[in-house]
């Protein structure tokens, strides 16, 4: 009989077996995500009628100054936009509607590290049902220039 098939298999196994603490089980995946520019959290409607929407804004890295919202084709250009803190207390601003889109000056820039939920009043759409597609630059203290910084989608009311 030939031991050494035996020996070899039980060396390999004592081997394994003294390694086996060293391993590190269970394997983790981690992803540490740092961001340094404002970026879109949330977006929807506010109540049944469906003519208000909102956009969460998570304010990082730099204060933010203003944020423009593009507004589709076939949107009306009445809007009201109002700017809301995190505790739901309305953020003093200057707002400018223009064929793009509109504008919401901050009277003091928002500081980082907080949410800004933008709400836009007064949606008039030409269609119903389907999804509306809201682009989002804003200015950041101290940084020059436009930054686009994502988009928001929100559900249209269906027509019924």
């Amino acid at each position: 009989m030939n031991i050494r098939p035996l020996v070899s298999s039980l060396s390999a196994l004592a081997i394994s077996v003294a390694l086996l603490p060293l391993a590190n089980f269970p394997a983790q995946a981690q992803m540490v995500m740092r961001f340094t520019t404002p970026f879109v959290t949330d977006s929807g409607f506010v109540g049944a009628a469906g003519n208000m929407h909102y956009i969460t804004l998570a304010v990082t890295g730099f204060s933010l100054e203003s944020a423009t919202i593009s507004l589709p084709i076939d949107m009306g250009r009445s809007i009201d936009v109002k700017a809301f803190d995190p505790n739901g207390k309305e953020i003093p601003t200057t707002t400018k509607v223009s064929p793009g889109g509109v504008t919401i000056d901050f009277n003091q820039p928002v500081e980082a590290n907080t949410y800004v939920r933008l709400q836009l009043s007064g949606i008039d759409m030409s269609r119903m049902g389907g999804r509306v597609l809201y682009r989002v630059t804003t200015k950041l203290e101290g940084v020059d220039g436009d930054i686009p910084i994502g988009s928001a989608m929100v559900r249209l009311k269906e027509q019924g």
